[in-house]
């Protein structure tokens, strides 16, 4: 992980699981996350094709320069990139597990700013594995300039990975004893 902000708010998250898959949206308090909360926002999935803002912070407003309750945080990519998104998002609320991914933010004139988004599933209000605590993290905001992120460019991803079971009911340097032997064990 690149940032500082990203390995903290990784933190707090497997903190409040509190041996679950996930945690619940309740469970995250946006007290907690202080200088965090103008790059955090929170996902609701809607559908495959839809994964709307509930919350945006105001540091990933401002560079945007638009408010993006109720927007469909797919809307930020096109093409293939959209298509990548919706797989990292629907891969963190299936797996469950975060996932990551660094892109560039564009302006309309071209300049850029390396980005590292980090997407964690949480459990909504029914149980079910329906939204998602994101950061946005600007890794150089200065190089836009001030000029408002019309687009982004996905290069690199991170996919979810599914925690390893904590508890195996066989162990693997247990040698069967001469009476379990089959013939062609041998």
């Amino acid at each position: 992980m690149q940032h500082a902000n990203t390995r903290t708010l990784l933190a707090y998250w497997d903190a409040r699981r509190r041996g679950e898959p996930a945690p619940a949206r309740a469970d995250i308090a946006p007290q907690d996350l202080g200088a965090l909360l103008s790059h955090i926002f929170l996902l609701r999935r809607m559908d495959r094709e839809h994964h709307v803002f509930r919350l945006a912070g105001t540091g990933l407003c401002g560079l945007h320069k638009r408010e993006f309750r109720d927007q469909n945080f797919l809307s930020m990519w096109s093409d293939h990139d959209r298509a990548h998104m919706t797989a990292l998002l629907e891969g963190a609320l299936g797996a469950p597990a975060p996932a990551r991914a660094l892109c560039e933010a564009v302006t309309l004139d071209g300049r850029t700013c390396p980005v590292e988004l980090t997407l964690l599933p949480l459990r909504g209000p029914e149980g079910w594995l329906d939204r998602v605590l994101g950061l946005y993290q600007p890794l150089d905001p200065g190089r836009l300039g001030g000029r408002p992120v019309l687009r982004h460019r996905l290069t690199q991803l991170f996919p979810a990975v599914a925690a390893e079971p904590s508890m195996s009911l066989f162990s693997r340097d247990q040698t069967p004893s001469q009476s379990a032997l089959a013939a062609n064990d041998i």
